[in-house]
């Protein structure tokens, strides 16, 4: 199965909820490994493994999972904003999007939207690497966790969604060792605006490739989407 991987020349430090070498860590590689559709593994973290080792990438490499087409729907953004410099790397793929707090509903009606889509079921998750050109302190990283979830959700926003997001996203803080790391990278700073931009982008540039739009949408307003973003 297809693989997305990013590699740094310098260690970087990461505050993510990746499926392997989450939390806190310090790396130099990140991996999103596809899965077949409906995949079904009592052990993910140990088939992770097995793939990083098969592609020859260090042991801490951080790493998520996804059953959306990584070689399709990956996708970059970079934005420069007031002499700030920001990326965001993304998959993702909807079917279990759900407003957070709600039950999700509907599993088998979006299971054939799914597959009638890509004829093939591929579950959804939006997978987001956030990478900072500055330092950042472990506050600043938590700080732009936050940023990055709420432009996430405005993505699926100007997509028509209501929903906020899915129920396995997960996301990642990159950014390079240094002194007097960032502490706020919220929506109201230069960063917290170069990192929303970028999540934004790539978010709803991953979901259109993947013709993830709301049900009802016509060519044009799609197309028109596609011109917006």
């Amino acid at each position: 199965m297809p693989n997305a991987v990013i590699e740094f020349d310098e260690d970087m430090e990461f505050l993510s909820s990746a499926l392997l070498n989450g939390g806190s860590k310090v790396s130099r590689s990140v991996m999103i490994m596809q899965v077949p559709k409906d995949h079904m593994c009592s052990e993910p973290k140990k088939e992770v493994v097995s793939r990083i080792k098969a592609l020859g990438l260090p042991s801490d490499t951080v790493s998520f999972m996804t059953a959306a087409e990584v070689d399709y729907v990956f996708t970059e953004a970079y934005v420069s904003y007031e002499g700030v410099e920001m990326a965001a790397f993304v998959t993702a793929g909807l079917s279990n999007q759900v407003v957070a707090g709600e039950v999700l509903e509907n599993w088998e009606e979006r299971h054939a939207l799914s597959n009638e889509r890509s004829r093939a079921l591929r579950p959804g998750t939006i997978n987001i690497i956030v990478v900072s050109s500055k330092p950042l302190t472990e506050v600043g990283k938590v700080n732009a966790v936050i940023t990055a979830t709420e432009a996430k959700t405005a993505a699926l926003n100007y997509l028509g969604y209501k929903e906020t997001g899915t129920t396995s996203d997960a996301v990642a803080i990159a950014s390079p060792e240094g002194e007097n790391g960032i502490d706020f990278t919220g929506t109201g700073t230069s960063i917290g605006i170069a990192t929303a931009r970028a999540v934004r982008k790539a978010v709803a540039t991953a979901l259109m490739r993947r013709d993830d739009f709301p049900v009802g949408y016509t060519d044009k307003k799609k197309e028109k989407l596609r011109e917006g973003i």
